[in-house]
């Protein structure tokens, strides 16, 4: 092995680890805004929004540091791949923990708005999060290990999270029908974005497993139409 190659392996450990611990920081963030959801603390929900700051430049550096490993290396083949994964994850990572930033939001508006209910209004979420944590986790391991298999895994976790959805917007429109209070609707309308950004997690941690699978496969994988059928699944065509 040369020197340069060994160079370029090191640093793609590197950002390997940097995407381990971004996963990390990211499961940290939920697990804290849902503990604020829980006991309607708006100063946890605050530490999250500004962690959340850290977690965008932490994404933008690695992004970065990938842009200099191809111009510095030129690595071709499975090492490319390697790099790119890295920098696709970094992305559809960042845009996962905006949700919890938003969710955060939504805690201290509660608050400020003294809604007594706004937390039972997320509660049917707890679901929603429990198969984002693990498809965090699987698509950690399938990505660490390159197993495609376990990506796959994780790619299949998403249809649960499209049912719950559905079934949280049905309940969260008939809870808005049923108050005529303008600060209730307005959490419930707040609710209701917020039930369709966790949907969107769901979505990018799916891109996650289909970027693993290009990693080790060294082709872009075709799941448009099953993409279709679950598409068609939420607008009951």
């Amino acid at each position: 092995m040369t020197k340069e190659k060994r160079l370029l392996g090191d640093s793609i450990e590197v950002l390997r680890l940097d995407i381990k611990n971004l996963v990390f920081m990211i499961i940290d963030q939920y697990k804290k805004v849902i503990h604020s959801i829980k006991t309607r603390d708006s100063h946890l929900a605050l530490e999250v929004i500004k962690n959340d700051g850290d977690i965008n430049k932490f994404a933008e550096q690695i992004d970065l540091d990938s842009i200099n490993i191809i111009a510095q290396y030129n690595p071709i083949d499975l090492d490319l791949r390697r790099v790119m994964t890295i920098s696709r994850l970094a992305y559809e990572l960042e845009r996962i923990a905006d949700y919890a930033k938003n969710i955060a939001e939504y805690v201290i508006t509660a608050k400020e708005m003294n809604v007594e209910k706004a937390s039972d209004y997320i509660s049917s979420f707890d679901d929603m999060f429990a198969i984002i944590f693990k498809m965090l986790e699987k698509n950690l391991e399938a990505f660490l290990e390159e197993d495609r298999n376990k990506a796959r895994d994780a790619m299949l976790m998403d249809i649960e999270i499209d049912k719950i959805y559905r079934e949280n917007f049905k309940e969260l429109l008939n809870q808005f029908k049923l108050t005529n209070d303008e600060f209730e609707q307005h959490m419930i309308s707040h609710a209701l974005v917020l039930n369709k950004q966790i949907e969107r997690s769901g979505d990018h941690l799916t891109n996650i497993s289909e970027q693993i699978l290009y990693l080790v496969k060294g082709k872009k994988i075709n799941y448009e139409s099953n993409h279709l059928m679950h598409n068609s699944d939420k607008t009951g065509k």
